[in-house]
């Protein structure tokens, strides 16, 4: 399931596997040492002197190459207990032959039997202490916290079943929800066949549900294309899944096959991965922070008195956006126009009476915009991404325009790949608007950090030179 749809408290467990291990089997090797030291069973100066370093480089390479052997943090061991279980004994097991191996052979000292034999129980100890508290934190904590992530799949009653079981049952950090329908659908024409699937995508995106798995039957395949834009319109990641169930004999019953079926994505892109949202994420925090406290800080008190002095009014204008999964946020700018009832709806144009002489210097060098860093910080927003439009342009192009939507899948941006392309200010053409969805896709195809760099590097650029199209 981690492979198409990510969860992250799966990954923030999977950090915190990994930490714990990390230090908790260090703590062990020291403890021992001292342990073992302490009642006089080895000659601590003379480990100290020749083999206690080697002998933790040692151990801490032994830990890192177990794990890696055996997968032991994968998204795939992880996201199962007993996956969790079964490995930690193999890497621990592993562990200790290859450092007892090493040990004997290159490092062996007096009393070193009794080094390994407490640091063996140590060990043992750690690991059946915290798996036993994993499982608290497997079994109960989904339910108290509310963890799993919702998946719809939607398919005919005779495949549903099986792509069901499938897709990691009884797992605690994925819950499936099914949708199903009969031979009727199959033999429906293709509008009827689209409009039900309209209302299925509305259903499942009202229950906050934004990735749907799709049992392809000949029947759907045909009218795929229409589905597509009809999920993207709703956020709604579509992932195809072929009709395909299998079963053999075993003894007197029939016993399912669970086959590692092939998925179909409507939209790959690089920050569909929870670890890229986290290293974005992490980077947004970094920013973020460093701006609110060494440039907003002093920057809100001048602009906002400049602001004052010139009209009257609040220093920010909070004004609804459209968000990640197309859920509305408060986005925070500096106010550049008189207080006016048409601001929610109404873009800037060039020229426009509104706009006040410090609004309008304030828009010139996009110094407006610093006041989302707050939104970033808060999660709302990340430094570089789509910007964020009004919600009346959000419902109205979203119907002109194919594949609006997708840009919707990732959170808004400060700035973006559009905007220093030269796609930013008033929209009166359609064509323009397509224009931007268009760079906002690929950037979301092939975003990566060195590329966020080069966006804000020109975003820079292009506030020291001034925006034509800033107005």
């Amino acid at each position: 399931m981690h492979k198409y749809v990510q969860n992250r408290v799966l990954a923030l467990v999977k950090m915190l596997l990994v930490f714990t291990d990390a230090v908790c089997l260090n703590i062990a090797f020291v403890v021992t040492f001292s342990f073992v030291a302490g009642y006089g069973l080895i000659e601590a100066q003379e480990v100290m002197s020749s083999n206690y370093f080697s002998l933790w480089v040692m151990f801490n390479l032994a830990a890192v190459v177990s794990a890696l052997f055996f997968k032991l943090y994968s998204d795939s061991t992880v996201e199962r207990l007993e996956n969790v279980f079964r490995l930690s004994i193999r890497a621990v097991f592993t562990l200790l032959i290859i450092f007892t191996g090493c040990t004997l052979i290159g490092h062996s000292f007096h009393g070193v039997w009794y080094f390994l034999s407490v640091l063996t129980v140590f060990i043992v100890f750690y690991m059946a202490l915290s798996r036993f508290f994993l499982t608290y934190v497997y079994t109960k904590l989904p339910k108290r916290f509310n963890w799993s992530k919702q998946v719809a799949i939607i398919g005919h009653n005779d495949y549903i079943n099986t792509m069901a079981d499938s897709f990691a049952p009884n797992n605690a950090f994925y819950n499936i929800n099914t949708i199903q329908y009969n031979n009727a659908m199959e033999g429906a024409s293709r509008e009827e066949k689209v409009a039900q699937f309209k209302r299925y995508f509305e259903e499942v995106s009202r229950l906050g549900i934004h990735d749907v798995f799709l049992v392809s039957t000949p029947g759907i395949t045909d009218v795929s294309q229409d589905l597509i834009l009809a999920a993207d319109h709703q956020c709604v990641q579509l992932n195809f899944v072929p009709a395909v169930s299998a079963s053999i004999n075993y003894g007197t019953g029939q016993s399912p096959i669970t086959v590692d079926l092939p998925v179909l994505r409507s939209h790959e892109e690089s920050l569909s991965t929870m670890e890229n949202r986290i290293k974005k994420r992490l980077v947004d925090l970094l920013i973020s922070g460093f701006v609110i406290v060494f440039i907003l800080s002093w920057m809100i008190p001048i602009i906002g008195l400049i602001i004052k002095i010139q009209s009257p009014g609040p220093i920010f204008f909070k004004q609804p956006r459209s968000g990640r999964n197309n859920k509305t946020f408060g986005c925070y700018k500096f106010r550049s126009m008189v207080v006016n009832k048409e601001s929610g709806d109404k873009q800037a144009t060039k020229g426009d009476r509104r706009i006040t002489p410090i609004g309008a210097f304030l828009r010139k060098t996009n110094l407006d915009e610093f006041p989302q860093f707050l939104n970033v910080f808060l999660g709302q927003m990340s430094v570089v991404g789509p910007r964020p439009h009004m919600l009346s342009h959000t419902e109205h192009y979203s119907r002109l325009i194919q594949h609006y939507m997708v840009r919707q899948f990732v959170k808004p941006g400060i700035t973006g790949w559009a905007q220093v392309n030269g796609y930013r200010g008033e929209t009166k053409d359609p064509e323009l608007m397509a224009k931007r969805v268009e760079f906002d896709i690929e950037y979301m195809s092939n975003w990566s950090a060195m590329l966020d760099f080069k966006i804000v590097c020109m975003t820079a650029i292009n506030m020291i030179r001034g925006e034509k199209n800033a107005y």
